[in-house]
């Protein structure tokens, strides 16, 4: 076969799978049926130059506005959770602050501010407050 067949039959093709795609979208069912649905029998026309001149304006002097509700008071956190909160976010931003300016440190100072670490996130997670597993959050 030459190239013009195999081009003919790759169009033909093409025009048997779009008609069959059409029929399939005209057959496919009637529309649901919406209340308040204006069908559209005449086709859309081109604005005429009057309205296309008109700039939109948006009304925003509505005399109901919103205003939300007071935020509640913020969480009270007990001394001892701000001290581990602080020795879980100081501790390593300490030590990578101490070798970035290559600052000798002795070994057991290192060392402290690892456990340090490790100890506060344990504290915190320990003395976490058990959730509602059924609570995601959403409120009314």
């Amino acid at each position: 076969m030459s190239r013009r067949d195999d081009e003919a039959r790759d169009r033909a093709r093409a025009e048997a799978e779009e008609q069959a795609w059409r029929d399939i979208v005209d057959h496919y069912g009637d529309g649901p049926d919406v209340p308040g649905l204006i069908e559209l029998t005449t086709p859309l026309t081109e604005p005429t130059p009057a309205e296309q001149d008109e700039p939109f304006l948006l009304d925003l002097d509505d005399d109901e506005s919103f205003t939300p509700p007071p935020l509640p008071p913020p969480a009270v956190i007990s001394p001892e959770r701000r001290v581990a909160w602080v020795g879980l976010v100081a501790s390593p931003l300490l030590l990578v602050l101490l070798q970035l300016l290559d600052y000798p440190l002795p070994g057991i100072l290192s060392v402290g501010l690892v456990v340090a670490c490790i100890v506060s996130f344990g504290y915190l997670v320990a003395t976490m407050a058990p959730r509602d597993p059924d609570d995601d959050g959403a409120r009314l």
